[in-house]
């Protein structure tokens, strides 16, 4: 049994140990403790283990470090020239049982395309969700405080998008930044919603079921007649409201849960809408899709010309179901390109699998 120390006590560090506990890695492998250079840390704990400086490493029996920080490359370095640790102590053992494990669930059907993910998946830096090379180059958006609100934003698109208030910022030079914002909507990004015939387009009746932050639906505002955002969480309704508060007359609220059913906080989207034709379904509800789309039989039926993206990567076999009930709307079908590794279903964690991210649909004119 391999003893493990974590360098690292920030948001990634803590993910990773959160999805090291449900592989079941830890049944074969002893976390004794983190590290971090921030001395006020010294003498704190996570999850009931000491957080020490990086001195303190030669005080303690260790058959690895891992090393689970934005800042790699820096830390790989102090290790060896401040520290005298040798690189081959240096171990990342949740990016090596996934890539393993993927390897062998694949090893039969290793095509270019699966390939190239675990090559991806090698060379990083951290195991991801997301496992492509983007088009665009990281971006940085600048988070201002609005008195009156009472919340930041940020300048999206030239368009003010306001964010909850426990939303959790990057923090540089005494200033907030949200990063990345338009990642999962890279060209290359198997999360893309929007790709060849299967776009907004001016005047559509958009339905954004899982709105977020409201990116999608705010980089469509100006082109679209009306826009349904759904979106059950408090915090970004509350936030929501001040983003589009200037296309109030377009845009239509509903913090209910998505679903087949019409009782309590649950609502169907036929219910919703009551008979109204929509052109274009944006579905990304944690997992709820498929009773969504159950309780839209009508609504998709009736609307000639609709478009829909629909997340695919919450449940396994969603992909193939998601197909089927859209086909039995009367749909042509595709999915996104590349594959998510979706980290948060305990599924994946104990048995480790590539996942399409989208599955779109277009009904023929």
């Amino acid at each position: 049994m391999a003893k493990i120390l974590i360098w690292g006590t920030g948001s990634r560090a803590k993910r990773n140990y959160k999805i090291a506990k449900r592989t079941g890695m830890l049944d074969n492998n002893t976390i004794i403790g983190f590290i971090d250079n921030n001395s006020k840390k010294c003498g704190t704990s996570i999850e009931g283990l000491p957080v020490m400086l990086p001195s303190e490493i030669k005080n303690v029996q260790y058959d690895y470090i891992c090393i689970w920080s934005t800042y790699k490359q820096e830390i790989l370095e102090q290790m060896e020239k401040e520290l005298f640790i040798p690189l081959d102590k240096e171990k990342d053992i949740l990016k090596e049982y996934f890539l393993n494990s993927l390897k062998d669930k694949y090893s039969l059907n290793y095509n270019e395309e699966i390939k190239s993910i675990l090559e991806i998946i090698d060379k990083s830096d951290d195991i991801s969700v997301y496992n492509f090379v983007p088009e665009c180059k990281d971006e940085l958006y600048e988070a201002f405080y609005d008195e009156n609100a009472d919340l930041y934003y940020i300048f999206f698109e030239n368009k003010r998008l306001y964010l909850k208030r426990e939303y959790e910022f990057i923090l540089m030079n005494n200033k907030k930044y949200v990063k990345n914002i338009w990642y999962e909507q890279d060209i290359n990004s198997p999360h893309l919603y929007e790709e060849g015939d299967v776009v907004v387009s001016s005047n559509d009746v958009l339905v954004d079921a899982g709105v977020c932050e409201g990116n999608f639906s705010l980089h469509n505002i100006d082109k679209v007649k009306k826009v349904y955002l759904i979106e059950c969480n408090p915090d970004w309704i509350e936030a929501l409201k001040y983003t589009f508060a200037p296309y109030k007359d377009k845009v239509v609220f509903c913090n209910n849960f998505l679903s087949n059913i019409d009782s309590g906080n649950k609502v169907s989207l036929d219910n919703l809408l009551k008979g109204e034709k929509i052109s274009f379904l944006k579905m990304d509800i944690e997992g709820e899709e498929i009773n969504a789309l159950y309780g839209a039989r009508k609504t998709l039926t009736n609307s000639i010309g609709v478009k829909c993206s629909i997340c695919s990567y919450h449940h396994n076999n969603d992909e193939m179901e998601i197909k089927r009930i859209l086909k039995s709307y009367g749909m042509n079908v595709t999915t996104s390109k590349g594959y998510m590794l979706f980290l948060y279903d305990i599924d994946v964690c104990k048995n480790p699998e590539l996942r399409r991210g989208i599955v779109r649909g277009i009904k023929q004119q």
